[in-house]
């Protein structure tokens, strides 16, 4: 091992070069992961990040021969690109009204009929994860805790716009007149890993997942995405869905010509949810493929901007937060429910959009209240 951390040490760019290359490497146990971290600590180099608990470290190295040195040693499981991550879209800037006495229900948490539902259930006590680019300040969210994975001496609070904007679609309080969310009560958690500009790489991400199992959130959002595959994404994804959260992340806006949806989304962990407008058409943008669960409202959605107001905004961002409201909505009613039990009740409860293609739409458009009903059936047949 000793031979092996000097090559290690040669091959790091203490900062990135035009040659360098940002790489994450996944140790095979604990003990080369540990011994890595104090050999490179007493060399006065530190990791761009290391995260514990995925044995991960992320680091500049200098050359493609160096990651293959690197990657033959028998102690590592891998060495892969930190592959860059953007937002599924855009940054809310513009207000739209301020705080009226009525309380607003935006027509996407009508059209996924969640004010049915919540006479019944407002998402009580289920712990959503955003890992977004922070959430607030607005009053009417309220975050229960967090963390800033790209700088964790920072604050989790959204320099962007677009981690609010999602998550008062997951669940807005209605305070003051202003819009609810698909659970209002749920409660949410700023997991921050994209910057101000929406970018963020899959290090980020994948620590951003690790803080959500160790917090047992029951719920992930993530409405990002790459076009490029990522084992130590999916290998990350794969353990929080054992550990039973539920992950939900949207398809990706490249249209119709995409040829497939976004990781995570394609991942079969992962509930992927495709856009539809208020005509009950797919959004043009809304990335077509194999892969799609569902389909929630994802164009011309209002929510909450950065500290007041609301905005108008389209991206299957917006979509993915109506499946983890909703899935929030089941948790409550049943808090034992399973990854793949949740994935049943939304996609066999779903309305097929007439003359859409599967690689459309999914199973169809999300209708959460017809998955408590079918939840509450099971329930008195004592099949759960």
């Amino acid at each position: 091992m000793g031979k092996w951390l000097s090559t290690l040490t040669a091959a790091i760019d203490s900062k990135s070069t035009k040659r360098s290359q940002r790489k994450i490497i996944i140790f095979k146990d604990n003990k080369s992961y540990h011994q890595c971290v104090r050999f490179l600590k007493n060399k006065n180099i530190t990791p761009l990040k290391q995260v514990k608990s995925a044995r991960m470290v992320c680091i500049h190295i200098k050359s493609e021969k160096h990651v293959h040195e690197i990657s033959k040693h028998p102690s590592i499981h891998r060495v892969e690109t930190d592959i860059a991550v953007k937002a599924h879209g855009g940054s809310p800037k513009r207000s739209v009204y301020a705080s009226s006495p009525k309380l607003n229900i935006p027509w996407g948490i009508r059209r996924i009929r969640a004010p049915k539902v919540w006479p019944i259930s407002l998402g009580e006590g289920v712990r959503i994860g955003i890992i977004d680019t922070g959430i607030g300040p607005n009053h009417d969210v309220k975050v229960f805790g967090g963390i800033n994975t790209i700088n964790r001496q920072r604050s989790f609070r959204d320099n962007n716009g677009h981690g609010t904007f999602v998550a008062g679609v997951a669940a807005a309080r209605g305070n003051s007149g202003t819009i609810a969310g698909a659970a209002p009560l749920a409660k949410l958690y700023a997991v921050k890993a994209l910057d101000v500009f929406g970018n963020g790489f899959v290090s980020d991400i994948i620590e951003g997942i690790e803080w959500c199992i160790q917090h047992r959130m029951h719920v992930i959002n993530m409405s990002l995405g790459l076009n490029q595959h990522s084992s130590a994404l999916q290998q990350s994804i794969r353990k929080a869905y054992r550990k039973g959260i539920v992950i939900v992340a949207s398809a990706g806006n490249n249209g119709s010509m995409s040829g497939g949806i976004d990781e995570p989304a394609k991942y079969p962990e992962v509930i992927a949810v495709a856009s539809s407008n208020i005509r009950n058409q797919i959004s043009n943008f809304s990335s077509r493929g194999k892969g799609i669960d569902i389909t929630a409202p994802g164009e011309n959605i209002r929510s909450l901007r950065v500290g007041k107001g609301t905005a108008i905004e389209s991206g299957t961002s917006f979509s993915s937060p109506h499946a983890a409201g909703s899935t929030a909505l089941l948790l409550h009613l049943q808090p034992n429910l399973t990854p793949r039990l949740v994935r049943h009740l939304l996609t066999s409860t779903a309305v097929k959009l007439k003359g859409i293609p599967k690689t459309a739409q999914g199973h169809g458009l999300l209708q959460v209240n017809r998955a408590a009903f079918k939840l509450s059936t099971r329930r008195k047949k004592g099949k759960l």
